[in-house]
C-alpha cells in the first residue's frame, strides 16, 4: 500500500510539471530528477556527501541511545526520580531545535561535532519518554516474581525489563530516525558541513535544481531502506518473540 501511494505521489508530480502547473525551472519532474539522481551516484564526491550526512545522523542517535536509555530505566523504575527529572526533560524538549542551531554552532563551532551533538539533542527526546513509558508498563507482579527467586539486579534487567521494553526503545529509534533527518540537513545548511544539506543548499544558489531535487530523492531513498530493512525487520522479530 505504501509503494502504491509513494508511486500516486510520484505519478502527480510527473503530470503536474509536464502539464505546465509548475514551471520547470522550480521543480524538475520526477523522471529528471530521477536520471539526475542516477548519474549522480557515480559522483564519489556526491556519495561522500550522503554518507557523511547519514554517519552525522546515525552517531547523534547512538550518543542520544546511550544517555537516554539509563535515564528513562531510572525514570521508569524509580517514581521520585521520575516526577524530579522528567518535568526538566520535558521543558528541554519544549525548546525548538532549529532556534539552538545558531547558538550550538557558537559554542562549539561549525562541523560535524555540531551537527552529531544537535543530532543527538533532538533525538534523545523520542528515545527517553518511549523508553520511560514502556518501564512503567511492565507488570508489578514480574518484580515481584523475581524477588522471590532472588534474582539479582543485573539478571533483572537483562532477562525480564531490556526484553520488557524492546518494543518501545525500537519505536523511539525509529521516530528518532525519521525527525533528526530534517534537524541534520538545517544543520548542515546553515554551518557549511560537508554533507548532502549543503549540497542542497549550493544546488539551489547556482540553479541546479535537478542536482537538489536528486539529493532529496537520495536522503528519502535511504530514509525509505533503512525504516524497511532495518526497523521493519526488527519490528516483524520483535512482534514474534512476544507471540
Amino acid at each position: 500500500m505504501w509503494l502504491a501511494s509513494l508511486a500516486g505521489i510520484f505519478f502527480a508530480w510527473e503530470i503536474a510539471v509536464r502539464v505546465g502547473l509548475v514551471p520547470g525551472s522550480k521543480l524538475p519532474s520526477f523522471t529528471a530528477s530521477v536520471l539526475t539522481l542516477a548519474s549522480s551516484l557515480l559522483d564519489p564526491s556526491f556519495l561522500m556527501r550522503v554518507t557523511q550526512s547519514f554517519l552525522n545522523l546515525s552517531a547523534g542517535i547512538f550518543v542520544a541511545l546511550a544517555v537516554a536509555m539509563p535515564l528513562a530505566l531510572f525514570a521508569g523504575l524509580r517514581n521520585r526520580f521520575d516526577t524530579t527529572m522528567t518535568p526538566l526533560i520535558m521543558l528541554a524538549g519544549a525548546l525548538p531545535d532549529i532556534a539552538l542551531l545558531p547558538i550550538l554552532v557558537l559554542w562549539i563551532g561549525p562541523g560535524n561535532v555540531a551537527a552529531i551533538s544537535i543530532a543527538a539533542f533532538s533525538a534523545f527526546f523520542p528515545i527517553y519518554f518511549t523508553i520511560r513509558e514502556g518501564t512503567k508498563d511492565i507488570p508489578s507482579d514480574l518484580f515481584h516474581v523475581a524477588a522471590v527467586f532472588n534474582t539479582g539486579r543485573v539478571n533483572t534487567l537483562r532477562k525480564l525489563i531490556l526484553p520488557a521494553v524492546s518494543p518501545q526503545l525500537f519505536t523511539g529509534l525509529r521516530l528518532a530516525y525519521d525527525f533528526v533527518w530534517e534537524i541534520v540537513l538545517a544543520i548542515e545548511i546553515f554551518s557549511g558541513v560537508a554533507g548532502v544539506g549543503s549540497y542542497i543548499s549550493s544546488a539551489v544558489e547556482t540553479g541546479g535544481i535537478r542536482e537538489a531535487f536528486a539529493a532529496i530523492l537520495a536522503v528519502g531513498l535511504m530514509a525509505i531502506m533503512v525504516d524497511r530493512l532495518i526497523f521493519g525487520r526488527a519490528e516483524r522479530w520483535i512482534r514474534r518473540w512476544m507471540d
